[in-house]
């Protein structure tokens, strides 16, 4: 085996250049699947980490959602839940604390620019920590405060409406209301989030004004923490809004962990969509190699002859162009999964999300490779092993 292995390295550095295009089919097919899966354990991690900083004994209450594959849990709920609902829910969960919230999409306006599709999120909550977030500049406002006519930005938002974050006493437009913008919130980076909004890109106002510009009382979104009983208080919410509203798709009841493992579920099925059409690339790779090797076998059928003339066996032959498959998929893989961990980190740090290691991705960095290097060499290592010794000999001549 040792000398399959040399014989095989020896023949890949006389043949760099066919060697490397061949190589260059796995890096990119390693590259792209382990990609997917560093950044989809990446996501679920963040997830799962959301899930806990918001509570383990949360119950969230979200109004009507898209039913679609791809947009579940991806939008915004509908404003489908009222303030007696709020009322049932504090009754059930003994008063824990619950925060309602308002989602409204619209444009806000700055010193005249115009960001279309803002989502404004109108709540109860009297403190930042309210949305489990923190404040980089300004202050909340409190209860005394809920009829001013006050805005806090999301870092990014700020950014994107006014150029920085030092916005503090500037004044934007929002459904024909100007606001004072007292706030900016710290950056959370949570492009996928179990409560359904984007933070960083969002503005906060008080409920009050939220359902003041609306003109009606209806919620999007009630979020109990710090239940005694999960199971209890959900059977105990479904029955009282059960029957309070007509139309059960008004509403959906889950615990934070419940969302996550949701969420979590999407992210498996792109990134199941996403390997299939990587597996496309794999098939080519191995059909890639596997004709780079058949060409070997007819270009070195002289080496082959001189090789069995002085005693090398079919097993010999195999071993040293199976070896040579081997080689070129491994070092494909290598290159590919160290790749797949520098665009992942850079992709992650963009969204402010941590990168984690991912040993499926790891596995399939090296799997994939041998898998290629099997499946492309085991056909022209058989082919080269039973070359005639007297006709390749003879292309001496």
């Amino acid at each position: 085996m040792k000398l399959a292995i040399r014989l095989a390295r020896q023949s890949l550095r006389s043949h760099k250049l066919r060697s490397r295009l061949s190589t260059l089919g796995v890096v990119t097919s390693v590259f792209l699947v382990s990609l997917v899966f560093i950044i989809s354990d990446s996501v679920k991690a963040n997830l799962r980490q959301q899930a806990n900083q918001l509570a383990s004994k949360a119950i969230v209450i979200n109004g009507r959602q898209t039913s679609s594959v791809f947009n579940a849990k991806m939008t915004l709920p509908s404003a489908t839940l009222s303030n007696n609902d709020v009322k049932y829910v504090k009754e059930i969960t003994d008063n824990s604390d619950v925060t309602s919230s308002l989602f409204i999409n619209g444009s806000l306006g700055f010193d005249g620019r115009q960001l279309n599709n803002a989502t404004v999120i109108a709540t109860s909550a009297l403190e930042p920590t309210g949305l489990k977030v923190e404040m980089l500049d300004g202050d909340w406002f409190d209860k005394d405060e809920q009829s001013k006519k006050w805005i806090i930005l999301g870092e990014d938002l700020a950014n994107r409406l006014i150029g920085t974050t030092e916005v503090r006493s500037q004044v934007v437009d929002f459904k024909g209301e100007k606001f004072t913008v007292v706030g900016i919130i710290k950056k959370v980076g949570q492009p996928l989030s179990i409560m359904g909004y984007n933070i960083d890109n969002s503005a906060v106002m008080s409920l009050a004004n939220g359902q003041d510009i609306t003109d009606s009382h209806e919620l999007s979104q009630i979020v109990a923490t710090n239940v005694n009983d999960l199971n209890e208080a959900k059977r105990g919410i479904a029955q009282a809004l059960g029957n309070d509203h007509v139309d059960s798709s008004d509403y959906t009841i889950n615990t934070s962990a419940e969302l996550a493992d949701q969420l979590s579920d999407l992210v498996n099925f792109i990134t199941i969509v996403a390997c299939s059409l990587s597996a496309t690339i794999l098939v080519v790779s191995c059909i890639s190699i596997a004709n780079i090797m058949l060409v070997n076998i007819v270009e070195r059928k002289h080496e082959i002859g001189i090789r069995k003339a002085v005693g090398a066996t079919t097993r010999n032959i195999m071993g040293q162009f199976i070896a040579e498959s081997m080689i070129m998929s491994l070092r494909g893989g290598v290159v590919g999964i160290i790749l797949a961990y520098i665009v992942a980190a850079i992709i992650l740090l963009f969204f402010s999300i941590n990168l984690t290691f991912s040993w499926l991705a790891l596995g399939i960095g090296f799997v994939i490779p041998i898998v290629i290097g099997i499946i492309a060499g085991i056909y022209p290592a058989y082919k080269a092993s039973k070359q005639d010794i007297i006709s390749a000999l003879n292309q001496l001549t």
